[in-house]
């Protein structure tokens, strides 16, 4: 419980939204259990898999507990954050297939491609449905962004496993985190970000891109060049975040 407290003003999360919450968790896990042992007897994949997938769904889990005070005063887990969550379980369940792409059968990697789509979707939905619906919360927010983030990372290591791109892919999917990690020494990258729109393409066309190397008939000279186009487009949309957390750190007279 202790994990909840909101340091900053004691309070905890209502018990109804941590129970509702608790919930929503634990039956993703078992979602992803049963989904998980299905795909690795089908495929063939090692028990390994199915310690990655249940690993990143319980570090996501985790985190969900960690951020729920910030979903304060909302009482609901919420219509948006369930579709969030349903993002989460298809993100750890790719999770099981990195490092043992080469069991995977064409019919297999195609079913990966159009579960990553709808993945895709979703992202798009629900937060349309937060701002529909007036769910949206910090934690939302935070959500979203790490699942995001998990997505890409892991999806840059598929492609990276497929053979079909070199190891230069995998910045795309690090790149949330070593601006996370650079935040630690520099105070003014710690700011909150406004919602951007260009932000949002970015990730998309990354996300996308790699979903499209995955797909069986995508040849490796199209996958690196397809690659190389998203990659340069979500670094000079960091690289444009960066300045305007650097600027506004010179105009407020911030300092590392």
């Amino acid at each position: 419980m202790s994990i909840l407290r909101n340091i900053s003003t004691g309070r905890l999360p209502a018990p109804a939204l941590m129970v509702r919450t608790g919930v929503h968790i634990a039956l993703g896990m078992l979602g992803v259990i049963l989904v998980a042992q299905t795909i690795s007897a089908e495929w063939g994949l090692p028990a390994q898999s199915l310690m990655q997938v249940v690993a990143v769904y319980t570090g996501i889990s985790v985190f969900v507990c960690i951020q729920l005070r910030n979903h304060m005063p909302q009482r609901n887990f919420g219509a948006a954050n369930f579709l969030t969550l349903i993002r989460a379980v298809i993100v750890s369940l790719f999770a099981g297939i990195v490092g043992h792409s080469s069991l995977v059968p064409e019919m297999g990697a195609w079913l990966l491609v159009y579960v990553g789509t709808i993945a895709l979707i979703l992202d798009g939905i629900d937060g349309w449905i937060a701002r529909r619906l007036r769910l949206h919360s910090l934690f939302g927010a935070r959500f979203d962004l790490e699942v995001d983030a998990a997505f890409i990372f892991i999806l840059s290591l598929l492609v990276w496993d497929s053979g079909k791109v070199g190891a230069w892919v995998l910045l795309g999917g690090a790149m949330r985190y070593l601006f996370v990690f650079a935040g630690c020494a520099i105070r003014a990258l710690r700011q909150p970000l406004p919602p951007n729109r260009r932000r949002q393409i970015a990730c998309v066309i990354q996300t996308a891109t790699l979903l499209f190397s995955l797909s069986p008939d995508v040849q490796p000279i199209v996958a690196s060049s397809a690659n190389g186009v998203a990659l340069t487009i979500l670094i000079i949309s960091f690289g444009r975040d960066v300045r305007l957390l650097l600027a506004s750190e010179r105009a407020a007279g911030i300092h590392p």
